[in-house]
């Protein structure tokens, strides 16, 4: 049964869209502090996924960017 305060899949599974979208930063130049920054709301973004049961996945085979732990 689905807790009130549960995070939807749904909206994890746009949060690891998000994660997924800052490997195309690693060409641009980005300032030091920015990349700093950056890896700060990465990590925050994918401490979400983890926290509510889920880890990335990098394998294109799978339908969705996120398993269940």
């Amino acid at each position: 049964m689905k807790k009130e305060n549960d995070t939807e899949f749904q909206a994890l599974t746009i949060i690891a869209e998000m994660v997924m979208s800052f490997k195309q930063l690693h060409v641009l130049n980005i300032s030091m502090k920015d990349r700093k920054e950056l890896q700060f709301v990465r990590t925050s973004l994918e401490k979400v996924i983890h926290d509510n049961g889920y880890q990335m996945t990098y394998d294109k085979n799978i339908k969705y960017n996120i398993i269940k732990l």
